[in-house]
């Protein structure tokens, strides 16, 4: 959502964040910031917003109700699983082509639907970054997006540190909802390994790695377009649809890790793909995946 929100100030629009909460860390600049108890709160706000634009689960679809009978408004909903009844949107973005079969004509018959790879909401870093030629990398990236919800990050580093993976150079990725930022950056210290903290400049990593073990969020489109090879961590229901899709296209793997992490998995995984002879190709088919203009088309 903060791609499409840098998009739109692009063009001359006026952009407010609603969150539950906001990390000391967090950079939101040049967008207005409110804070709110709840869900509630935000209902009696939205009427001051000519588009109200949801993207998170907490919602109900009595509260998307409400939201659409707000007069002169556009309800925009961010997507994933066409699992919360009926929708009441104006528009809705799904960004995998598979989900042109859920059923969205039935929760949302008049939503204008913005579905498939053409809508991924990236930064406009990772439409401009000039990547490193595949074969000059020798990064290996870490990252579970902003909060690590499974607590994978430390795990997955102790396997990694028995393992033929500390041939490359280690680079450890934490997010400003990351609770534990400090044992991370001291477990990096003692064994060699980088650690980066609510960077805003994660396109220009990405876009110098040899293959990223991540979890299967916004991360996965981020890792497509800077043509990164990867081994995914399913963390949350919501990812499925889109990171099986992306998975077979043949540059990436995905490890079910809902119900349980599994460290050593994604690290044998990772080990296997490496001494894949199709590393190259797989970077290629990843880049032309996806174009990096999928806000610019939204907004």
């Amino acid at each position: 959502s903060r791609a499409l929100a840098n998009a739109l100030v692009e063009q001359g629009i006026d952009c407010t964040f609603a969150v539950k909460q906001i990390h000391s860390n967090d950079i939101i600049h040049p967008h207005k910031l409110i804070v709110l108890a709840d869900e509630d709160e935000f209902i009696e706000l939205a009427s001051n917003f000519d588009v109200i634009i949801i993207d998170q689960y907490d919602y109900s679809s009595e509260q998307f109700e409400q939201l659409s009978k707000i007069n002169q408004s556009t309800l925009v909903i961010i997507d994933d699983e066409c699992n919360r009844d009926q929708l009441y949107a104006d528009i809705i973005i799904n960004p995998a082509s598979q989900a042109i079969s859920l059923p969205y004509k039935t929760v949302a018959p008049n939503a204008k639907l913005l579905i498939g790879k053409e809508y991924i909401l990236l930064d406009r870093a990772f439409q401009n970054e000039v990547l490193k030629p595949y074969e000059q990398r020798n990064e290996l990236v870490i990252s579970f997006g902003g909060s690590d919800v499974t607590d994978l990050t430390l795990p997955i580093l102790e396997v990694i540190k028995s393992s033929s993976l500390t041939r490359f150079n280690i680079i450890v990725i934490t997010g400003g909802g990351y609770l534990n930022p400090e044992k991370v950056a001291s477990y990096c210290q003692e064994h060699g390994f980088t650690h980066c903290h609510n960077i805003n400049n994660i396109a220009s990593i990405f876009s110098r790695a040899r293959l990223a073990i991540s979890a299967a969020g916004t991360t996965a489109f981020e890792l497509a377009r800077s043509g990164t090879p990867a081994v995914f961590a399913l963390v949350a229901n919501n990812q499925k649809i889109s990171i099986n899709e992306l998975c077979s296209h043949g540059w990436c793997s995905v490890i079910d890790c809902r119900e349980i992490n599994k460290p050593e998995e994604l690290v044998n995984k990772a080990e296997k793909m490496l001494e894949s002879s199709t590393l190259n190709e797989m970077s290629q088919i990843a880049r032309q995946l996806i174009d990096g203009k999928g806000a610019e088309r939204v907004s």
